[in-house]
């Protein structure tokens, strides 16, 4: 793990660390949270909608602003802002004057910080390592994502269960000031070069969408990555739901479950961390996103908590081949001028999520919880075969 020895890079690392916990705090407590106000699958997706909304319809442009301002200040932002709402969540719940419109729009606040964190994060891993390293950089990103998983729903359910809300927010407070300590000094490394002259918005916007859609891998990743997002991924957001009515558990349960995704996940990104960056990256994606369409169904088959458990582990393990690749390809592929707006681009199709939420709530309401997960599971992998089985054949498939 050559890259850690950086010390510029150990602090962008335990930053991201610390803000991921806070992300995974706060999806296991909205959805506990939604659910128990409202007692409706539906009003916990649109909680949910909320949070992720910001991603779709800001990411192109936070891709823009991650290239033109100093992502430095722009991480900082996104820090002490969480800090802000943690601590607004924090005094709500402390006071007794929680609602569950408050919640909503507290949430679409976290998900419009969340949508500017993505891409300047990305972005500042390429330019402080280069091309040569960011396929580990990456995968170390994503150890640090499933450390966090690992921990912060543990954190919150035991909060939830234990203490209450506004501990769980106290907590997440915590995360995000040490995270916004870690962020100090890192503006030399991260900057990048700023372009002679401004390129116009809509120019950017076009010119990100170009680097991206000219590579075939890219544009594979990005129309995977819309169909993951929308057909296959919603299932987290109703997993609170799951925990309740399919294993008559509670906030520990939905914490457990989460958790044991996070294993898995960074049992997978170590793995990948371990090769160096040397695995065939459109081979490994495209093996990913086939499998995990499987375990989903499995999983909504299950109804003992030690087998769904074993499950959510498989689950992480496909995700950390996803999570990790997805970025890295775009990177790869993408001019060092469009950097930013490619990911802006990508960051726009993993928010596409929102409109696979308020559809799984919706199915879950008529189908129920376990049968709307098993049909986005069954037209999730309909629709990523046919683009992905050529990426595993090695059509496409990269080594860098």
């Amino acid at each position: 793990m050559g890259v850690l020895r950086d010390p510029a890079y150990r602090r962008l690392w335990v930053s991201g660390l610390c803000s991921n916990m806070a992300r995974w705090m706060d999806l296991v407590a909205v959805g506990w949270i939604a659910l128990q106000m409202t007692g409706s699958p539906f009003m916990v997706a649109v909680a949910a909608f909320a949070r992720s909304a910001p991603m779709m319809v800001l990411g192109p442009f936070a891709g823009i602003v991650a290239d033109r301002v100093s992502r430095a200040h722009l991480l900082l932002v996104t820090q002490a802002g969480g800090a802000m709402i943690a601590l607004a969540f924090l005094a709500m719940f402390a006071v007794d004057a929680a609602g569950y419109w408050p919640l909503v729009a507290l949430e679409g606040a976290f998900g419009i910080l969340w949508s500017l964190d993505f891409p300047a994060r990305r972005t500042a891993l390429f330019s402080m390592l280069g091309a040569s390293r960011v396929a580990q950089a990456v995968s170390l990103e994503t150890v640090s994502m499933q450390i966090a998983k690992m921990v912060g729903p543990v954190v919150a359910g035991a909060c939830l269960a234990s203490l209450g809300p506004a501990a769980c927010y106290a907590v997440m407070l915590a995360a995000f000031a040490v995270g916004l300590a870690a962020t100090f000094g890192l503006r030399r490394r991260i900057e990048g070069s700023p372009a002679a002259r401004p390129v116009p918005i809509l120019a950017t916007l076009a010119s990100g969408l170009a680097a991206a859609w000219a590579s075939p891998i890219a544009r594979a990743v990005l129309l995977i990555t819309i169909a993951m997002n929308v057909l296959l991924f919603p299932y987290q957001q109703l997993l609170s739901v799951f925990a309740q009515d399919v294993l008559a558990g509670g906030p520990r349960t939905l914490g457990l479950l989460v958790a044991a995704d996070g294993v898995g996940a960074l049992a997978g990104a170590l793995a990948i961390v371990a090769y160096r960056g040397s695995l065939p990256h459109g081979r490994l994606f495209a093996a990913a996103v086939l499998v995990t369409p499987f375990v989903l169904v499995a999983f909504s088959a299950s109804r003992s908590l030690a087998v769904s458990v074993a499950l959510m582990v498989a689950m992480g393990i496909a995700e950390s081949g996803f999570a990790a690749m997805q970025s890295t390809l775009v990177l790869l592929s993408a001019p060092a001028h469009a950097r930013g707006g490619a990911m802006g681009i990508l960051s726009a199709c993993i928010g596409t999520q929102p409109l696979g939420t308020l559809a799984i709530g919706a199915l879950a309401g008529t189908l129920g919880t376990p049968g709307a997960f098993a049909l986005n599971a069954i037209v999730a992998l309909a629709v990523i075969a046919p683009v992905a089985v050529p990426l595993v054949l090695g059509r496409g498939a990269t080594r860098r």
